[in-house]
């Protein structure tokens, strides 16, 4: 910050860029409201502070001089960029576009299929997902809101339960043959198992079976959600997935659920965002359109179970 102190006022590098915009000390003053005598007052300050000259006057015209042409770029760029930092500050609770970060399994397989109501309802609102599996970063990525899954250890930020998540094994019925039936949680060892590389998961759901977890060593290791899910609906083997993500696979017969017993290994997907996100109306109208349709969801969910 020391550094910062020692550089020239920006009022000078204003008045430098007015000036080199039009070529010409009395429109520049013109413009900044200012006398042509403090214009040429600003530029010399600015120019003894570089020990350069950045305009020549010639014959009633005005020059930018080499040294100037090297510094105009960065002037104009850091002004704007100033500029539109303040705007995007001042006007961020009337903005008609909202940033949404989600995982690609809840995005691919849960939010797609709901999207199209949203878009239905509120034409009206520019809505961008960002697409990734990292913690959201919402100073650096003007992200405003964003879906996570996690156990709510959050600092500086806010975030709400959004959906409790059970997980089940799911796979495509065309994997399963009569010779292998899936009729008891150890009828497994005869299927290869889709897994992440943590192993906790399945370890969970096989202890709550009662199988010891070592005896289902036939696995194949896959570290994207996403790509877990499409390995099952391939036939790959039998993931264990959340109920509500794959639940459209589950109702069109894609997968199948050979087993109600399922687990919440400890986490839930969150809503997440930062203070400032309050302020903006369109966070609220999304928020609370997500927050309906995960309850429909949840509901119809329940209505499809046993009794």
């Amino acid at each position: 910050m020391s550094e910062l102190s020692q550089l020239p006022s920006l009022n000078f590098l204003l008045t430098f860029e007015t000036v080199a915009r039009h070529l010409s000390f009395t429109n520049a003053a013109k413009e900044l409201f200012i006398t042509q005598a403090a214009v040429s007052h600003q530029i010399k300050v600015l120019e003894d502070y570089l020990g350069v000259k950045l305009f020549l006057r010639e014959k009633r015209k005005v020059y930018l001089t080499a040294e100037g042409q090297k510094l105009l770029p960065s002037v104009v760029s850091g002004l704007q960029g100033i500029s539109d930092s303040l705007e995007n500050i001042r006007n961020y609770d009337s903005e008609d576009t909202l940033v949404v970060g989600v995982g690609s399994s809840f995005s691919a397989n849960w939010l797609v299929h709901h999207l199209g109501a949203f878009y239905q309802q509120y034409p009206e609102v520019n809505l961008h997902l960002k697409i990734s599996n990292n913690d959201p970063d919402f100073e650096t990525e003007g992200t405003d809101l964003a879906v996570v899954w996690g156990q709510g250890e959050w600092s500086n930020l806010l975030f709400e339960q959004l959906m409790v998540v059970e997980f089940t094994p799911v796979c495509s019925p065309q994997l399963l043959n009569d010779r292998f039936p899936l009729h008891t949680p150890e009828d497994l060892i005869h299927y290869p198992l889709l897994d992440d590389p943590d192993y906790d998961v399945w370890k969970e759901w096989l202890e709550k079976a009662g199988i010891p977890e070592r005896k289902y060593r036939r696995r194949t290791i896959i570290r994207d959600s996403n790509v877990l899910i499409h390995s099952a609906l391939d036939g790959h083997g039998i993931a264990l997935c959340a109920v509500g993500v794959v639940q459209e696979y589950l109702d069109s017969g894609r997968l199948v659920r050979p087993f109600e017993l399922s687990i919440t290994a400890g986490g839930f997907y969150y809503l997440l965002y930062p203070e400032k996100a309050l302020r903006k109306p369109l966070m609220h109208l999304f928020k609370d359109w997500l927050i309906d349709e995960v309850r429909k969801s949840e509901a119809y969910q329940s209505s499809k179970k046993p009794l």
